[in-house]
């Protein structure tokens, strides 16, 4: 019983973990209406999480995100605060290309889309907002791969044998595939995901150069094919540019 009682209050911690950093403030009612646990027990939590640098306690009670994050290379900035922030610059990139954008962030191996706005054509890419998808066949996740070391790839897809198993080949051999995007600034992906779409993809780096999202245009492949691809992704890589200038 200590035991499945040590394994439930870690599943809770991580559990509020995950709530901060997708809603970027928690009150201690919602804490425990969350867990469907008493309050004293949210309390509890919540203090040995602020205890160890992982929340901390404004002065309207919620709490947030702590520092602590930071040592672990994630970015304290919330999928809330992400959005909000690229929204603006989703909006241009949508108004001068006409297409379907993305904002992206990597979780692992995954590509997870944040928020998405579609384009104005009648034939168009719908919202991905929710879906997660293979990083190494999207544009956003190829993006943010690229940003990886071969060391940091290994770490990437070797969580579980499943993953150790793909893309296909060795993190080395992946970081060389990744080589274009790492030139170019951007990454695109044809069909690789889905049947006559195409996706340009760039990266989004945070003061200090570290890659936090990927924004990309998703298009039907007859709108969106090879010989265009380097005149969209100029207007990507513009709106990239215009988010990093703002966080």
């Amino acid at each position: 019983m200590k035991n499945s009682g040590s394994l439930e209050s870690v599943d809770n911690a991580l559990s509020l973990l995950l709530l901060l950093r997708q809603e970027g403030r928690l009150r201690l009612s919602e804490a425990a209406d969350s867990l469907g646990v008493a309050r004293s027990t949210a309390h509890r939590l919540l203090t040995t999480l602020r205890n160890r640098g992982f929340a901390v306690q404004g002065t309207d009670k919620a709490y947030r995100l702590g520092p602590a994050f930071r040592q672990f290379g994630t970015s304290q900035r919330t999928d809330y605060e992400l959005i909000e922030a690229a929204r603006p610059h989703m909006l241009w990139l949508n108004t001068e290309v006409g297409e379907t954008v993305h904002l992206v962030v990597r979780n692992g191996s995954q590509a997870r889309f944040l928020h998405s706005i579609e384009g104005t054509h009648a034939l168009r890419v719908s919202t991905r907002a929710g879906a997660s998808l293979p990083a190494h066949l999207t544009s956003g996740g190829k993006a943010l791969l690229a940003e990886l070391s071969t060391a940091e790839l290994a770490e990437v897809y070797v969580t579980t044998s499943q993953e150790a198993c793909t893309p296909g080949g060795d993190p080395a051999g992946l970081h060389r595939r990744l080589a274009a995007v790492r030139r170019d600034g951007y990454a695109v992906n044809i069909g690789e995901t889905e049947r006559g779409i195409s996706a340009v993809g760039a990266a989004v780096h945070e003061p200090g150069g570290r890659a936090i999202a990927a924004l990309t245009v998703s298009a039907p492949t007859l709108r969106l094919p090879r010989p265009r691809v380097a005149e969209i992704a100029a207007v990507l890589v513009e709106a990239a540019h215009r988010m990093e200038a703002v966080l």
